[in-house]
């Protein structure tokens, strides 16, 4: 769980420190490569985005109902859907940083150890043992 100050410092980070870092480096490109080329990578990034999402989209749901049909569970298969949509969420953003994480996301041996380790150890909720007691009961309504 994180402290106060510790969210605080998250919010700041996510909402006010990483839009000024892709402003600097949105400028920062424009600067070095030319306003043009700039706009369009950014404009590529977005297309790119979103035809990532459409096609994991759709793959998603394809593992899933394979892992489903196997008797799997779909955790596994969810995270690593759910991880290659915000890849695209985060190439639709305007921005290099955001860019940067969607492509990692896009690395499939990063994206299934990453939803790996999200779904914690596999079985870790069944390995609960289930204690069944045995007894009679009456409904206080009979007496």
């Amino acid at each position: 769980m994180l402290m106060p100050a510790m969210r605080r410092f998250a919010f700041f980070a996510i909402f006010v420190g990483l839009p000024l870092a892709e402003l600097y480096l949105v400028l920062l490109a424009a600067a070095r490569l030319g306003a043009l080329t700039t706009l369009l990578l950014l404009i590529l990034g977005v297309v790119a985005g979103s035809a990532v999402m459409r096609y994991h989209g759709i793959a998603s749901v394809a593992r899933l109902r394979s892992a489903l049909a196997g008797g799997q569970s779909p955790a596994g298969p969810m995270l690593e859907g759910v991880l290659a949509q915000l890849a695209g969420l985060l190439l639709v953003v305007p921005g290099f940083i955001t860019d940067a994480v969607g492509v990692c996301l896009l690395i499939a041996p990063l994206r299934r150890r990453l939803a790996a380790r999200m779904a914690g150890p596999v079985g870790a909720a069944s390995s609960t043992e289930v204690r069944i007691i045995e007894g009679e009961f009456r409904s206080r309504d009979e007496d």
